[in-house]
């Protein structure tokens, strides 16, 4: 149950992220400082609640690599795209299709981590392709 209270946390946040991000972006405002000020708010707020909480500090040199390599994509590749797509496009479609992000996990999981493919995953990688297709068709 916690995980799906979470789960729901995480999808409002991230529903409601897409439209900051477009009303801050209207200005003049380049990618590289909206990137900036989004991952330095985020470093505050991860900061606080980590030294207010107490957390224990337990974690390897490679699992530092592969957080750090992943912060890179995610935390700025894949926003500085995000950006970019949200300050040109309307959110509406803009975000659906960046939502699209399980289905290369999916596909990354099979490759990289050698994680099966069954009938269920392959059913739910169809039917995000088949969503964001009559998303971004029904929006224009």
């Amino acid at each position: 149950m916690r995980g799906v209270i979470f789960a729901t946390l995480t999808s409002l946040a991230w529903g409601l992220a897409p439209i900051l991000f477009k009303l801050g972006l209207k200005a003049e405002v380049s990618n590289l400082f909206a990137l900036m000020v989004h991952n330095f708010s985020a470093f505050l707020l991860a900061s606080l609640l980590f030294f207010t909480l107490g957390e224990p500090l337990k974690v390897g040199l490679r699992e530092l690599v592969f957080i750090s390599f992943g912060g890179m994509l995610s935390g700025f590749l894949g926003l500085f795209f995000y950006f970019e797509a949200v300050r040109h496009g309307k959110v509406s479609i803009v975000a659906p299709i960046a939502s699209t992000s399980p289905l290369w996990s999916v596909l990354f999981a099979y490759v990289m981590l050698g994680e099966g493919l069954n009938f269920q995953k392959l059913v739910g990688v169809f039917l995000i392709v088949v969503g964001i297709t009559l998303l971004s068709l029904l929006k224009q």
